[in-house]
């Protein structure tokens, strides 16, 4: 089997993207980052800002990482307005939608 590579990249906050190019709102948001959607959530679940819709490829098919994370994740969500609106046949792509809590 083919040898792995890896590749360190510098990495921003969704915040302060956000920042820089001076936008309070996000329209639709797609995330597909490889297990790391759960950190994104808890950051953006703490920031100060609008996302209407919220797009995630959840990885618990990963073994390091599991569905009980998934399933906190969308709880989580839920409890800050976001409502799942479409999940995927391979119940891996989920997508929620901002409501008023």
């Amino acid at each position: 089997i083919g040898e792995t590579k890896s590749h360190e990249l510098p990495v921003h906050r969704l915040s302060t993207v956000m920042q820089k190019l001076g936008h309070s709102r996000i329209d639709i948001l797609k995330m597909d980052i490889e297990g790391a959607e759960y950190t994104v959530v808890e950051d953006i679940l703490e920031a100060d800002f609008e996302i209407s819709q919220i797009l995630i490829e959840f990885h618990h098919r990963f073994s390091n990482i599991g569905i009980e994370k998934t399933r906190q994740s969308i709880r989580k969500l839920n409890s800050a307005g976001y409502k799942i609106f479409n999940v995927s046949a391979s119940g891996e792509e989920i997508s929620f939608i901002h409501t008023s809590v």
